[in-house]
């Protein structure tokens, strides 16, 4: 099993980086942090209250 500790600190440091950026949707967040070079339109463009679901 891994480490439950490790996933607070993950958190705040992607809130700290939203907070940085606030006009990027969650997706877009994501995408930026992943830089897979791959493009996926639907995290990309779902709006927050959407993704909250």
């Amino acid at each position: 099993m891994r480490n439950p500790e490790r996933i607070q600190p993950m958190l705040d440091r992607i809130a700290e980086m939203w907070k940085e950026n606030p006009d990027f949707r969650l997706g877009q967040l994501i995408m930026v942090i992943a830089k897979t070079g791959e493009h996926s339109p639907k995290l990309f463009y779902m709006e927050d209250e959407d993704f909250l679901k």
